[in-house]
């Protein structure tokens, strides 16, 4: 039987872990999904996460019993999250699915490890490890998949895929981080294409969860390629469909060494144009954060130029805002086919990363006191003044701008 080694497996024998399966019967609870597959595969693993025998209350009241805090984080499909020196383990009642609509499922509890393993995504997620670490593959055809990295759905493509449509993107997700070169499985990508048009009934939130989560990858350029080629891309991402610019993109991270960033990768794949951007964010429902971002470099209209003296890139840099040049910049560098040109691009980057906007030297209290009535009159005049200041590369000092005042107010 295939197992994991506790010695060289810290999550096995952490004191959290050791303490939940302390708290509930013994051989009622296993590990599953990412955390068994991860350490196969031998990456890094993040969440830990377990199936249970036991309904949601009895998990409760056994860990109520051990003294273990939790939260009832989606109790009605049989989650519960334990709580532990301030790190999450959820806690799920095995399961079977009564009713689905391609977006939730209506689930009764079983015992049953193979039916719980029926109901989820890919069978390389549906793995289990017991506290000792042996591994149980349900489906028979997990470890094998994982062995050859074949991604495909648990029994039929087309029954899962309608379960629930997310399950399109995760089957893109797990292609663009583990997938290399291999041969896609056939099946599973028919229902993904066939069944594109289910992603517009999930909600925007989860949508643009799966999305960054798949731009993370260290080159999601073939699994997007391929989403691009079924039709997949279009029906989800219409403004943002240019494979190319992504590969241009992945392409510059690795030779700047750049950390991959979903946001600048989306910008890649995008058109510069504000309504456009507008929409896509509004439809994603991005947070306030992201829309800032990427509105930011869609509505830019600040003339750069990578051969201009640093004195001139500053100014541009001060007025356009550190993000949007470092963000216009390196996709310039990106589309850029002249390596000198790109390097250009790079540096003027490199330029707004690494500088701290100085501060303007006046401010209203200032012009209050030399005589400016508070009002749109001021706020012209220090609109004005710190125009005059950053024509002057921000060497114009208090003093000189108080001057230049005087010269505003006759």
């Amino acid at each position: 039987m295939t197992s994991i080694d506790s010695k060289t497996t810290p999550w096995l024998t952490h004191k959290a872990v050791t303490a939940i399966f302390e708290a509930l019967p013994e051989g009622s609870t296993r590990f599953v999904g990412g955390c068994v597959r991860n350490t196969l595969m031998g990456v890094e693993v993040g969440d830990i996460d377990l199936a249970t025998k036991l309904k949601p209350n009895d998990v409760a009241a056994a860990l109520d019993a051990a003294k273990i805090r939790y939260i009832p984080t989606g109790i009605e499909h049989g989650t519960l999250t334990a709580i532990i020196e301030g790190h999450p383990y959820e806690i799920t009642s095995l399961r079977k699915d009564v009713e689905t609509d391609g977006r939730r499922a209506v689930v009764a509890f079983t015992q049953d490890w193979a039916e719980d393993a029926q109901r989820r995504d890919l069978t390389i997620n549906a793995l289990y490890a017991d506290i000792s670490g042996a591994v149980f593959d349900p489906t028979g055809q997990g470890l094998d998949d994982l062995k050859a990295m074949k991604f495909r759905f648990v029994g039929n493509a087309e029954d899962r895929v309608k379960e629930d449509y997310l399950r399109i993107l995760r089957f893109f997700r797990f292609l663009a981080w583990y997938g290399g070169k291999g041969k896609v499985d056939a099946q599973a990508l028919k229902a993904c294409r066939e069944n594109r048009k289910g992603l517009k009934k999930l909600s925007a939130e989860r949508v643009w969860s799966e999305l960054k989560k798949m731009l993370l990858a260290r080159d999601p350029s073939r699994a997007v390629g391929i989403m691009l080629t079924n039709e997949i891309l279009d029906t989800l991402l219409p403004e943002a469909s240019n494979a190319d610019g992504l590969t241009r993109m992945v392409a510059l991270e690795r030779r700047e060494a750049i950390e991959p960033d979903p946001l600048l990768r989306l910008m890649a794949m995008s058109a510069r144009e504000p309504l456009q951007m507008a929409l896509l964010c509004k439809r994603l429902k991005m947070s306030t954060k992201e829309t800032k971002r990427l509105r930011g470099w869609a509505d830019s209209s600040a003339a750069l130029d990578p051969h201009a003296e640093e004195r001139e890139k500053l100014k541009a840099i001060y007025l356009a805002g550190k993000q949007v040049v470092i963000d216009r910049a390196r996709l310039r560098a990106a589309g850029e086919d002249d390596a000198l040109l790109s390097s250009r691009w790079m540096s003027l980057a490199d330029l707004a990363m690494g500088w701290t906007a100085p501060e303007f030297p006046l401010t209203g209290k200032d012009l209050k006191k030399a005589g400016v009535e508070p009002g749109p009159q001021m706020g012209k005049k220090l609109e004005a003044l710190k125009a005059l200041w950053v024509r002057s590369g921000f060497t114009a000092d208090r003093e000189k701008l108080l001057m230049a005042l005087q010269l505003l107010n006759r």
